[in-house]
C-alpha cells in the first residue's frame, strides 16, 4: 500500500529502538535488519508512536523545520513508503 497524504501510519512494535547523538538507531529482530534514521527521519519515527496521519506529520515538520509543503510532501511519503517496504510501520487509508 502506498502512503498518501491522507494515509494513517503508526509504527510496528517489533523494532528495537535506542537513541544515539539525537538519531535513532533500529533494529528488526523478525528481520535481522538495522536501520540508521536521520534527525529529521528520527522526528517522523517519534511522531508515529500513536495512529497519526501523514498530513499531520508534515504540519509539524513545516512548523520545526520551515520546509516547504511540496517538498515535505514528497520527502515524507517517500520515507514512509520505505518504512512500509521494510514492514515497520502500518498504514491504513
Amino acid at each position: 500500500m502506498s502512503v498518501t497524504l491522507s494515509s494513517q501510519v503508526v509504527r510496528s512494535s517489533a523494532a528495537l529502538t535506542a537513541t544515539v547523538n539525537d538519531e535513532i538507531v533500529m533494529l528488526d529482530p523478525e528481520q535481522g535488519a538495522y536501520f540508521g534514521l536521520s534527525r529529521v527521519a528520527s522526528r517522523i519515527w517519534e511522531l508515529i508512536a500513536e495512529p497519526t496521519s501523514v498530513e499531520d506529520i508534515c504540519a509539524t515538520l513545516r512548523t520545526e523545520y520551515g520546509v516547504e509543503p511540496d517538498t515535505c510532501h514528497h520527502d515524507v511519503t517517500a520515507f514512509l513508503d520505505d518504512l512500509v517496504r521494510a514492514r515497520l510501520i502500518t498504514v491504513t487509508p
